[in-house]
C-alpha cells in the first residue's frame, strides 16, 4: 500500500504524485539537487549500465575526448561488446565513451577503466573514490561496466547525484545526447561502426537530452533520464522495472510531472521495503556465464545458451551490414529550440582470474581469451542479437571484485 505525500504551492494547486511500478526511483532538479519525487530511493539495487555514467564522466576527467586507448584481448573478448574490438586495435577515448554510453558497450567500458588506471580493480577504487566524493552512502562500485557482482550496489538517490554532476560537464551532455553516431578507429584507420542509441525517449520526449539505459537480470530495467525544457532541467532515475517499456513509462510519468511544478517542491511515496538477506546476488564460480550487463532487455525468442540482451526484435538471420553515417546527430533540446552540448568480494576464498600475458592485461578483467590451462575460445559464428554480433564466451569469468573497506 502506497503512502502518497501531497505538495500545496503557493498559487493553493494542488499536485499528486505520479504512480509510478519500478521498485526505486527519483526525480531532482538537476540545477538544485532538490528532490521532487522519491520512492525507495535509498534501497539498495544492482545498478546495472548506470554504472557506466561514474566510467564516462572519470575518463573524461583524466584522458578528455581525444586520448589514444589500445584495446586488450581480454576487453576485446568481455560479454556484450558491440564493436568486435580486437586485441591491438586503438580508439580515441571520445569515441569509445560515445559508444559506450550510446549502446553500452562493455568491452568499451574495460578499455577506458585499463588506459585510465591500469586496470580494473584500480579504476574501480578511483570509482569509489569519486563517489564518496560526491555525497553517494550507499554506493561501491566493483567493475566499470555493471556486471552483476556482490559488491557492485547503488541507490537511486546515489544514482542522481552522479547523473546531475556529469551533467555538468560540456563533453559529458555531448555523448549522451546523440541518437546515432559514427564510432571511428585510429587504427586499423578506415574502420567504422554505426551505433544507435538505446535511449529511447532521446527521440519520443520533448527536451530529452539523456542520460542512460541499463539491463540485467539481477537489476532489471533501469533508465537515468534527462530532460530540459526553459530554464528547468531535470533528472530522474527509475531502477528495477520490470521490462523495457515499464522503465521508459515511469521516466516519461516522472518527467512530465517536474515540469508540470516548476521543478519544485517534494513529494515522496513510501512503500514498505522487504530487505532479503542477501542483498546482492553471489559471485559466480569461475567458468559460470555471468548475468549480461546491457542496455537492453532479455526478450524471450533469445536462443537459449544466454539471456537474450535487446530492445528490439531478436535477428534470426545474419547480421545486417551497417551503412556508414557522416557525422553524429544531436537529440532535440530544449523546449526553445536549442539542443545541449554537449573490488573480489570478501570471501573466505579469492575468485582466481585470467592473466593475459600478451596484453598485458589486468587480472581482473573478464576475459575469454586462454588462460593457464589453454582454455578458453570464442565461438567463430557469434549469436546475432538485434542484428549485433555477440561473442559467445565459453567460461566467462566474473572480475575480482572488493568487499568495500577492503
Amino acid at each position: 500500500m502506497f503512502a502518497i505525500a501531497f505538495v500545496i504551492f503557493h498559487t493553493g494547486q494542488v499536485f499528486a504524485a505520479p504512480s509510478v511500478l519500478a521498485e526505486s526511483a527519483i526525480l531532482i532538479n538537476a540545477q538544485t539537487g532538490g528532490v521532487i519525487f522519491e520512492k525507495n530511493a535509498d534501497t539498495r539495487r544492482a545498478p546495472a549500465s548506470l554504472t557506466k555514467m561514474m566510467t564516462c564522466i572519470l575518463g573524461l576527467e583524466a584522458k578528455g575526448l581525444d586520448a589514444e586507448f589500445k584495446v586488450t584481448q581480454a576487453a576485446a573478448a568481455t560479454d556484450y561488446s558491440y564493436l568486435e574490438m580486437k586485441g591491438g586495435e586503438r580508439l580515441l577515448s571520445g569515441e569509445l565513451m560515445r559508444e559506450m554510453m550510446m549502446e553500452s558497450d562493455n568491452g568499451a567500458a574495460v578499455v577506458v577503466a585499463q588506459n585510465v588506471s591500469g586496470s580494473v580493480l584500480k579504476f574501480a577504487d578511483r570509482m569509489n573514490e569519486k563517489a564518496k566524493e560526491l555525497g553517494c552512502r550507499k554506493t561501491h562500485f566493483s567493475n566499470p561496466h555493471g556486471l552483476t557482482a556482490k559488491w557492485h550496489y547503488s541507490t537511486a538517490r546515489d544514482m542522481s547525484k552522479i547523473a546531475a554532476y556529469c551533467m555538468k560537464n560540456p563533453d559529458f551532455r555531448s555523448l549522451v545526447n546523440n541518437r546515432t553516431s559514427v564510432i571511428r578507429w585510429a587504427s586499423p584507420s578506415g574502420r567504422t561502426y554505426k551505433a544507435e542509441t538505446t535511449n529511447d525517449l532521446l527521440s519520443s520526449y520533448n527536451g530529452a537530452n539523456g542520460i542512460k539505459t541499463g539491463w540485467t537480470k539481477a537489476a532489471k530495467g533501469c533508465v537515468a533520464a534527462s530532460a530540459k525544457r526553459g530554464n528547468v532541467e531535470l533528472i530522474a532515475i527509475v531502477m528495477k522495472s520490470k521490462d523495457n517499456d515499464t522503465r521508459f513509462a515511469d521516466a516519461r510519468k516522472l518527467l512530465d510531472y517536474g515540469f508540470s511544478v516548476g521543478g519544485k517542491g517534494k513529494i515522496v511515496v513510501e512503500k514498505e521495503v522487504k530487505v532479503s538477506p542477501k542483498r546482492m546476488p553471489d559471485v559466480k564460480k569461475p567458468g559460470a556465464v555471468s548475468a549480461p550487463v546491457t542496455n537492453k532487455p532479455a526478450s524471450s525468442s533469445a536462443p537459449a545458451m544466454k539471456q537474450s540482451v535487446t530492445d528490439k526484435p531478436v535477428a534470426t538471420s545474419a547480421p545486417v551490414a551497417k551503412t556508414p553515417v557522416v557525422s553524429s546527430t544531436p537529440a532535440s533540446g530544449s523546449q526553445n529550440g536549442t539542443a545541449n552540448a554537449t573490488t573480489a568480494p570478501a570471501a573466505n576464498k579469492p575468485v582466481p582470474a585470467v592473466t593475459n600475458t600478451n596484453e598485458g592485461t589486468d587480472v581482473n578483467s573478464t576475459a575469454a581469451n586462454t588462460n593457464a590451462a589453454g582454455a578458453g575460445t570464442v565461438s567463430a559464428k557469434p549469436a546475432v542479437v538485434s542484428n549485433k554480433p555477440v561473442v559467445n564466451n565459453t567460461g566467462i569469468r566474473m572480475p575480482v571484485v572488493r568487499k568495500p573497506g577492503a
